[in-house]
């Protein structure tokens, strides 16, 4: 009896420690080892899920495992945003980061999440703002834009995504020294866009690279910055108009250095693929590629400018 007790004793402990091994050797798996999500704050269509859709293939060819986009709209980013706050911070859950949107739909709200702690992986583009008029608008010119906006105050509509939008245009008609009225639309440039070429709103305000994408239907007036933009001849710049919008790369806040660095690589592997600099490039967007150190510092630069 006492033989066959401690015989069954190993061989139960035989069976424990293989166990134990096989457990201990998929909790060391390397990572990543199962699909991605990737959280798009905006609907489809905007820039924000076109980034996603650019990005997708290389992602997955660097990580070797599937990146799944899902679509978490409202409140001007926010609700996406607050998706990936909540999320467990294990790598496996990432979403745009739109920039100066992820630090204005926060300014003095308490909307569930703080720009300045999650864990940025890379800023990828950025582009210039842009005013734009449906294709066939009698605003033919920004002069001309003016001009009616100056003589009928308030009357003139221009639409734009959220509070960001508000404030980014706000700073143009400063500039312009006009008053319209100003439209607010949730869910992104994909909902904004329509309302444009569909004419129910006079003008529309948002990244150039809209603008460009949609030139067959809408006409755009002036873009932002000292100089024009060359995938938009014939358009000119304002010097003193400062909106820029950047799109990159986050995930939850205390997601592991490590699998953040890895992200990244991912990441600069993915925005390194010749078709994607290509679309990149016919959009008119500038190419950028960041360490997660760069991209942190670049959001608390803008949580710094849009502070007042």
């Amino acid at each position: 009896m006492m033989k066959s007790a401690t015989l069954g004793r190993l061989v139960l402990g035989a069976f424990a420690g293989t166990i134990f091994t096989f457990a201990a050797g998929s909790a060391m798996a390397e990572y990543p080892d199962k699909p991605i999500t990737f959280i798009v704050p905006y609907s489809p269509g905007g820039g924000s899920d076109q980034q996603a859709r650019r990005l997708q293939p290389g992602l997955e060819e660097a990580l070797g495992v599937e990146v799944r986009i899902v679509y978490k709209t409202g409140g001007g980013g926010a609700v996406g945003f607050n998706e990936l706050w909540r999320s467990k911070a294990d790598g496996y859950t990432i979403s745009n980061v739109v920039v100066p949107n992820v630090v204005i739909s926060a300014k003095g709200k308490d909307v569930g999440f703080k720009p300045g702690e999650f864990a940025y992986i890379g800023m990828t583009v950025r582009s210039v703002g842009a005013l734009m008029v449906p294709k066939g608008s009698k605003y033919g010119s920004l002069s001309e834009f003016v001009a009616a906006a100056k003589a009928n105050p308030g009357k003139l509509t221009v639409a734009g995504v959220g509070s960001t939008g508000e404030r980014n245009f706000g700073e143009l008609a400063k500039i312009l020294g006009i008053e319209t009225t100003y439209v607010p639309v949730s869910g992104g440039v994909g909902k904004m866009m329509p309302m444009l070429q569909g004419k129910h709103v006079d003008a529309g305000m948002t990244a150039s690279n809209h603008a460009v994408k949609h030139k067959a239907t809408v006409d755009t007036l002036v873009v932002a910055g000292p100089k024009p933009t060359a995938a938009l001849p014939g358009v000119p710049s304002e010097p003193r108009w400062t909106y820029t919008t950047t799109w990159g790369i986050m995930a939850p806040p205390g997601t592991p250095a490590d699998r953040v660095a890895k992200l990244n690589e991912a990441l600069y592997k993915a925005t390194a693929k010749p078709n994607v600099v290509k679309i990149v490039n016919s959009l008119g967007l500038t190419q950028m590629r960041q360490t997660p150190a760069e991209a942190k510092a670049y959001v608390d630069a803008a949580i710094k400018k849009f502070a007042n």
